[in-house]
């Protein structure tokens, strides 16, 4: 008797939820509540592949569910907190029956010693942002996950005065740290309101256990992992781009040093495994890697990452509109004008994109912001597809700054096995 009223009351829930929201509402199966963890960012991806619209597959990804935007990035002045990169990843909207719109998923595959950690210093940067009136902490702790909850009411569109709240969750169990997210609108209810904390908490929950299984016994922590994990191994130490090159921290322009990102990062697909490292010093790179679920979507999604050389031509003069950061001189700069040509190698095909600009009058000791190389590679073999980017000042030689880029990436490609 009492499960039938229990079925009665969330059917009767769910018929509310869609009076209220029409077609907002997803249509959402349950998530599995396997004993088992999983295993690997394969296995995330395959138990989470029913919740997600097959265009996610191969549409780009939106900031929300980027691999590189900061952790709790509501209050990002507090903590500026970088995700791991460089380890397999995976993020996605997920439609979910708790809610009225997609739960945001990003997860990382990281060293069993640093996922509790890092988990941790989110929920410190969480508690000092809370310190403002419009925010709200709770702890979380579900299934074997722990962590942070964060509620903040804010406005999304400061200019049309669309406020909303907008809820976190970062947690860490075995070897996976976690953050899911949602919003809903300021008319239903604001960082406090139990209702939607609680639904968005417990559709978490429910995604999170689909990943981290019933079990509370240790996850099982593959070695060496396999698939993605093999590749993100091979990728090279950063010093191998030069002496000085790191992982980037956040928090400047370093990531872009030719100032173009808008026309030549095209964002990568959701809800695919993903490999993202980026590396900044005297030069930039970017690598990334994708598992997509076979052959023909994997093309698909490449020649959905090269840029059209149109989209770097004026519309008024058809001349090329890449210039150095920061240019503000009336004088045409010398170019090595965009240009996307055949790759192949090793089993990878695809195309190489490159552009070259600088000042027809350099400095003494010219920087990035005088004179600049791009160069790219877009390939794919079988289902992975691979896009490493390279960046880096040129001087006076941008042929010899293209040849630089191309060697650093090509050594690159060479280390990922098949």
């Amino acid at each position: 008797m009492r499960s039938r009223a229990l079925a009665l009351a969330t059917a009767a829930g769910a018929a509310l939820l869609l009076a209220a929201y029409g077609c907002q509402v997803p249509a959402a199966p349950p998530f599995d509540t396997p004993y088992a963890a999983a295993a690997t960012i394969e296995d995330i991806a395959e138990r989470l592949r029913r919740h997600v619209d097959d265009g996610h597959l191969i549409d780009g990804q939106n900031d929300a569910t980027s691999p590189v935007v900061p952790l709790m990035s509501v209050c990002q002045e507090e903590s500026g907190l970088t995700p791991p990169m460089g380890v397999p990843a995976y993020s996605a909207e997920l439609k979910v029956a708790a809610l009225p719109r997609p739960l945001t998923l990003r997860l990382w595959v990281v060293p069993l010693e640093l996922s509790q950690p890092l988990a941790d210093l989110a929920g410190r940067a969480a508690r000092r942002c809370a310190d403002e009136d419009s925010t709200v902490t709770l702890p979380f702790d579900r299934e074997g996950w722990r962590g942070t909850q964060l509620m903040n009411t804010a406005a999304r569109s400061p200019d049309m005065g669309d406020v909303s709240t907008e809820a976190y969750i970062v947690a860490a169990r075995g070897q996976f740290l976690a953050e899911a997210s949602w919003w809903w609108p300021i008319e239903q209810g604001e960082a406090e309101d139990s209702h939607w904390v609680g639904q968005g908490a417990a559709a978490s929950a429910s995604a999170l256990t689909a990943v981290g299984g019933r079990w509370d016994g240790p996850m099982p922590v593959p070695s060496p992992q396999p698939g993605l994990g093999a590749l993100a191994a091979a990728l090279p130490r950063p010093s191998a781009y030069g002496p000085d090159v790191a992982p980037w921290t956040g928090g400047d322009d370093r990531s872009d040093l030719a100032c173009a990102s808008y026309l030549v990062y095209k964002n990568l697909p959701a809800a695919v495994p993903t490999v993202v490292r980026v590396l900044t010093g005297r030069v930039t790179v970017r690598e990334e890697v994708l598992l997509m679920p076979d052959a023909a979507r994997a093309e698909r999604a490449r020649r959905l990452l090269v840029t059209p050389e149109d989209e770097f031509k004026s519309e008024i003069t058809g001349k090329d509109v890449i210039t150095p950061c920061q240019y503000e001189d009336e004088a045409e700069p010398v170019r090595i004008p965009y240009k996307v040509e055949p790759f192949a190698r090793g089993g990878w095909t695809g195309e190489m994109e490159s552009f070259a600009v600088r000042r027809p009058e350099l400095p003494r000791e010219p920087t990035y912001k005088d004179s600049v190389a791009h160069v790219a590679l877009i390939v794919r073999r079988g289902a992975t597809v691979v896009r490493l980017l390279w960046q880096g000042p040129a001087g006076a030689d941008l042929a010899g700054a293209l040849r630089e880029g191309r060697a650093a990436l090509t050594r690159t490609l060479d280390r990922l096995p098949g």
